[in-house]
Formats: structure tokens, C-alpha cells, sequence
């Protein structure tokens, strides 16, 4: 019975043996695309980890272009603010040397106007107290005389003096 009972054995393994090769079969697949998805993750990852190392040197560079840029603006917000403060003194001095200028032509105006008196002064020292015109001793001369009648003397003497003094039109 021992023969027979190989066999049976025997067959009753072949299918569990079958399955067994079956399942061996299966787990090489999914281990293979295990495998193979474990590679492709991988290859992921490190793709992935190249540009998050690309992105943090770019990210520290800008930082460092950010520092410098605001550095940059802060030295010429400085420089701005002392321009301006320089701006607020010159129009100052500025604002004072119009007025020294100021001053000094209104005193320079009261000096001619004092020069100008001065030299008239010496100009009528120098011509002496005013004369009489000739003319005007004739004219009184004809005024006093008549209407319409001139002295012989005058006469001739109002002639020239029509032909020297003339009417102005205003």
C-alpha cells in the first residue's frame, strides 16, 4: 500500500506544487515591479533632490542679491537725505545772499542819489548864484509898454529873440 499511497501523494502534491511554482512566479513579477517602481522612485527622488539643492543655491543667491539691492537702497536713501539737507542749506544762503544783495543795492541807490546831490551842490558853487537872462529883462520891457506897441530897441530885440526862443508844442 505504500506504492499506492506515493501516488496519491505525489498527486495530491502536484497541484500545491503547482500553485507553489504559480505563486513563485507571481512574487518574481511583482518583485520585478517592485524593483522596477523602487527605480523609478529612486530616480524621482533624485531628480527631485537636484533641484531642491538648484533651488536652495538660487534661493541663497537671491537673498544675498536681495541684502546687497537693499544695502544699495539704504546707502542711497542716505546720500538722498543728505543731498536734501545740503539742497536746505544752500537755498538758505542762497535766500540770505539775495538779501545782502538786496541791501546792498538799496545802499548803493541812497549813495548815488547822496553823490548825485553832492555834485549838484558843487555845480551851482561853481556857476555862481543864477542870472537873469537878457531875454527876460526885453520881454518885461514889451510887457510893460502898451498893447500892441513896441519900443524901436525892443522891437528889434524881440525879433531875435522869437527867431532864437521858439514855442514848444506839447
Amino acid at each position: 500500500m505504500d506504492e499506492s499511497v506515493e501516488p496519491a501523494r505525489m498527486e495530491s502534491q502536484k497541484p500545491l506544487t503547482k500553485w507553489v511554482d504559480e505563486m513563485r512566479d507571481v512574487l518574481k513579477v511583482i518583485t520585478r515591479e517592485i524593483s522596477e517602481e523602487s527605480a523609478r522612485h529612486r530616480a524621482v527622488t533624485e531628480s527631485a533632490q537636484r533641484e531642491y539643492t538648484k533651488v536652495c543655491e538660487e534661493v541663497a543667491r537671491l537673498r544675498t542679491e536681495t541684502e546687497q539691492a537693499n544695502g544699495l537702497a539704504a546707502t542711497a536713501q542716505r546720500e538722498n537725505d543728505a543731498l536734501r539737507e545740503e539742497i536746505g542749506k544752500l537755498r538758505a544762503e542762497s535766500d540770505q545772499l539775495q538779501l545782502e544783495r538786496a541791501e546792498a543795492a538799496e545802499a548803493a541807490g541812497k549813495l548815488l542819489d547822496e553823490m548825485n546831490e553832492l555834485l549838484t551842490e558843487v555845480v551851482h558853487k561853481f556857476q555862481g548864484p543864477p542870472r537873469p537872462s537878457p531875454f527876460a529883462r526885453e520881454v518885461k520891457s514889451i510887457a510893460q509898454l502898451p498893447a500892441g506897441h513896441m519900443a524901436p530897441e525892443a522891437s528889434s530885440a524881440a525879433a531875435r529873440q522869437s527867431e532864437i526862443v521858439r514855442p514848444v508844442d506839447s
